[in-house]
């Protein structure tokens, strides 16, 4: 199952332990990092925060004090901002605050590195780790042109007085980094930079920009679903909020936690996380003669063989299994107890393609799919299969310190455990023709489609 993944904080506490074990004259205290009683960093669950102290073991005066603090917000992006050594902060947070310094706020004392806006507050400035990025990478390609610059120029001198021959060096441009320089120019518009990508010629170069984008979304895709799960109980309140935050949708689009899930995988779903070339979200009732509701399909899949899967979506913090105390038996929670009726019912409603009964749009579903198609595929219905998606890694099971003080002591938590994902497992293959997966499931399968697709 899941790998317990390690927050930013504890990625930060391995590296402090690793510092603190390389350097005798480092302590650490509960949230703070020392040289003697001079403090380098602090940190929290939220950000880490440098002082004005800084540490050369090398100097005799091993302490230097700075006229600025360094915070940086904590999140898995900005560690990788971080140097090799963090008892100190990167040499490009002093570059970044000398540059503002040097473009008239010369009171600014404190640089915020990977915020998630580019401000200046007073005495603080705020810059996002794009910004920072694009600071420090210009001012590696100019300090490594300086110095071919100058061997270049000065091989004439060398040659001609101690005849020492060298040869003509150049600096090979990050032409990347320039198309963003361009682009922040102002001086180009949307349809300069269509031009541009409609001249790429067809082959390797462009299938690697293209792939790049693909797995560029697909990690933030990934990210934002992994945040919502990581939220825990989610309230309406909540889901329109997470909506809106990572995703855009307006917040009286989004109708609650199920809603949510649907509209992202409607979106975002169809190649990343299910791999099929169609899915559709038909967003009707399919009624019986007399008009009244027989199912309602969430999302509906197209395989690469024409056939046809179904996908019953439920909340992403609902239990998978619950449990009777008194048994010592996992059984199907309510809510995936009504998602399997709900399932079998699409099934059926597949199957009787003929039944008049059936409609979409009041058309047959075969004949609904294949207008939608557009001519592309024919739908070739010949096993239909539902899946459904509910919970995540963190709800199979209600949490172990909820039981009864009396169970608890029956049962330890590592035989909890063990019993409830066994009896996940053989859930699972309980049912004909249905898949059950949770969010987590869902997106571990595009995390291997897409490690296998890079290899």
């Amino acid at each position: 199952m899941r790998r317990t993944l390690k927050t930013p904080k504890e990625k930060l506490e391995t590296k402090i332990t690793k510092l603190v074990s390389e350097n005798n004259a480092i302590t650490k205290t509960r949230n703070s990092v020392k040289v003697g009683t001079d403090t380098l960093f602090s940190y929290s669950e939220t950000f880490i925060e440098y002082s004005r102290k800084r540490y050369y073991p090398t100097k005799i005066d091993n302490i230097v004090e700075e006229d600025f603090v360094v915070y940086f917000p904590l999140t898995n992006e900005n560690l990788s901002l971080l140097s090799s050594n963090i008892s100190n902060p990167p040499k490009g947070a002093k570059l970044a605050i000398d540059l503002f310094r040097k473009y008239g706020y010369a009171n600014v004392s404190k640089i915020i590195i990977g915020a998630q806006e580019n401000t200046i507050n007073g005495n603080s400035v705020s810059v996002t780790k794009q910004f920072y990025d694009t600071v420090t990478n210009i001012n590696k390609e100019e300090s490594k042109d300086k110095a071919v610059r100058f061997q270049n120029r000065i091989q004439p001198f060398l040659q001609s007085s101690f005849n020492i021959r060298t040869t003509t060096q150049s600096v090979n441009r990050d032409y990347s980094l320039l198309l963003e320089e361009i682009i922040a120019s102002g001086q180009v518009s949307q349809q300069d930079i269509m031009s541009l990508t409609n001249n790429l010629e067809i082959g390797n170069n462009i299938n690697v920009v293209v792939e790049r984008q693909i797995v560029k979304q697909a990690d933030w895709l990934i990210e934002k679903i992994e945040e919502i799960l990581d939220e825990g109980k989610l309230t309406i309140p909540k889901a329109k909020d997470l909506g809106n935050t990572h995703f855009g949708f307006p917040k009286s689009s989004v109708k609650g936690p199920e809603h949510l899930m649907e509209k992202i995988l409607t979106k975002y779903g169809k190649y990343i996380l299910f791999g099929v070339p169609v899915l559709l979200n038909t967003d009707k009732y399919v009624v019986n003669a007399n008009g009244l509701p027989r199912s309602q399909f969430d999302l509906i899949l197209i395989n690469h063989l024409s056939d046809v899967e179904v996908v019953e979506l439920k909340r992403p913090d609902t239990t998978v299994l619950d449990y009777d105390e008194n048994r010592n038996k996992f059984y199907a929670s309510k809510d995936l107890s009504i998602a399997v009726s709900q399932a079998e019912r699409y099934i059926s409603a597949v199957y009787k393609d003929n039944d008049e009964d059936y409609r979409i749009n009041n058309q047959k579903i075969k004949d609904f799919l294949n207008s939608q198609i557009g001519g592309s595929m024919r739908v070739d219905i010949c096993r239909p299969k539902a899946l459904i998606i509910l919970g995540s890694y963190m709800t199979i099971a209600q949490d172990y310190y909820s039981l009864e003080d009396e169970t608890r002591r029956r049962i330890s938590k590592d035989d909890y455990s063990t019993n409830y994902l066994q009896a996940y497992k053989e859930l699972k293959e309980a049912y004909k023709n249905i898949h059950i997966l949770t969010y987590s499931e869902l997106i571990d399968n595009a995390k291997t489609r897409l490690l296998t697709d890079e290899e």
